[in-house]
């Protein structure tokens, strides 16, 4: 796959993938890190932040952006440093070209990678945990994307039903942090959809659930953007049965996607977990009914 390189954020060995009118840009030198997303003469989707700029090595820092993380979260194994250079490798997967970045093993004993590939008008992103260490690990694939701020994330209820004889079981989880208040305005309880919206309110908030549809969207700076992900049906998932988590507070709004548990014995690898991303122009519609539709839609 021939890629042009470029300087971008801070850091000079920068790759950009393009599809159609979309453009992505990815670091080599730290990571594996996705700096940019969006129209190739239009707005960056994403946050990089303008501290972090060019800085390598020591500390984690929040470069902003789309990373990978293990989770559960936990704050002395999920916050590694991801500021080293990654391996970059071409890899071919059912006749598909990718390329695979990989961090260097933290001390932990694990290793991230994030494998980018171009499909018709999408990105794919791979997301993939090695466990290097003598021991077998559980953890999840966690996916976080870092949306520019100021803009709203909408997320498709499950289908309802009438109640009947054979519809007695719960559709949907809806699952809390201990910082979150249901009454905070930044979220819409809507009858088919939920929105998140990105303010100046320095208060973290966060959410997450079960989407049955696979899908989420960001709406900011006159574009959507559209990430669709598995569903893992009867798998255990992380946070109470998490697929779909989204967090916020002043400056930033992060839009997740979830793999299962997965217990890797050492020197094995977790399943690919797979996102496809795209970029409607557009913001999406205020009533809850026609954003409901929208998104099934897309």
């Amino acid at each position: 796959m021939d890629l042009e390189r470029t300087t971008f954020a801070g850091f000079d060995d920068c790759l950009i993938f393009r599809v159609d009118d979309l453009k992505l840009i990815v670091t080599t030198e730290v990571g594996p890190r996705i700096l940019f997303f969006g129209k190739e003469d239009g707005p960056n989707m994403l946050l990089v932040r303008k501290e972090h700029a060019g800085q390598k090595g020591g500390v984690y820092r929040s470069y902003g952006g789309h990373r990978l993380w293990a989770g559960p979260e936990n704050k002395r194994k999920t916050y590694t440093p991801d500021s080293f250079p990654v391996e970059i490798k071409e890899v071919t997967r059912k006749t598909r070209k990718f390329i695979r970045l990989s961090s260097p093993v933290d001390e932990f004993h694990i290793q991230k990678s994030i494998e980018i590939g171009i499909g018709n008008g999408f990105f794919e992103i791979g997301h993939q945990i090695t466990n290097h260490g003598a021991y077998e690990a559980t953890l999840a694939p966690w996916a976080i994307t870092v949306m520019e701020p100021g803009g709203e994330c909408l997320i498709p209820h499950n289908p309802t039903h009438p109640q009947a004889d054979d519809n007695l079981l719960p559709i949907q989880n809806i699952v809390l942090w201990g910082y979150v208040e249901m009454t905070d305005p930044r979220y819409t309880w809507g009858r088919k959809v939920v929105r998140l919206r990105s303010t100046d309110d320095p208060n973290p908030t966060k959410f997450g659930a079960f989407i049955s549809a696979g899908l989420a969207a960001y709406s900011n700076l006159g574009y959507t953007f559209v990430k669709r992900f598995y569903t893992y049906h009867d798998e255990p998932l992380p946070d109470r049965g998490c697929n779909f988590e989204s967090y916020t507070k002043a400056g930033m709004l992060e839009v997740e996607s979830l793999a299962p548990l997965q217990t890797l014995k050492p020197g094995k690898a977790t399943d690919m977990h797979t996102e496809r991303w795209t970029l409607v122009e557009g913001m999406a519609p205020t009533g809850d009914q026609e954003a409901y539709d929208w998104l099934m839609n897309l």
